[in-house]
C-alpha cells in the first residue's frame, strides 16, 4: 500500500470512533442551522465551539497513543502527556500531500 492509501486508510478505527462521538455536535449543528433566526447563530456557535473541543481532545488522544505505541516510546524521564503537551505543536495548517 502506498503513502496516500496508507493516509486515508490506517486510521479507520479512529475515523469511526470519531464519528460516533461527534454525532451529538453534528446533529445539534443541523437543528441550529433550521432554528429561527433569532437564536440561530448562537446555536451555530455553541454546536461549533463543541465540535471545535472534541477534535482537540481527539487529537490530543491520537497523539498520545500514537507516542505510546511508538517503538522506542517506554520513555522513563518524561509521561507521553507530557511529551504532546510541550513538544507537539498544534497543527494549524494541512500538510501538502507529497
Amino acid at each position: 500500500m502506498d503513502n496516500e492509501q496508507e493516509r486515508y486508510q490506517h486510521f479507520q478505527g479512529f475515523a469511526e470512533l470519531e464519528l460516533e462521538d461527534l454525532k451529538p455536535a453534528i446533529t445539534a449543528l443541523f437543528v441550529a442551522w433550521g432554528s429561527p433566526l433569532s437564536s440561530r447563530d448562537e446555536e451555530i456557535e455553541k454546536a461549533q465551539r463543541l465540535l471545535k473541543i472534541k477534535l482537540a481532545q481527539r487529537a490530543y488522544d491520537l497523539a498520545v497513543h500514537t507516542l505510546s505505541n511508538a517503538p522506542g516510546s517506554d520513555f522513563e524521564v518524561y509521561s507521553h502527556e507530557r511529551i504532546v503537551n510541550e513538544c507537539i505543536p498544534d497543527l494549524t495548517s494541512w500538510p501538502k500531500s507529497q
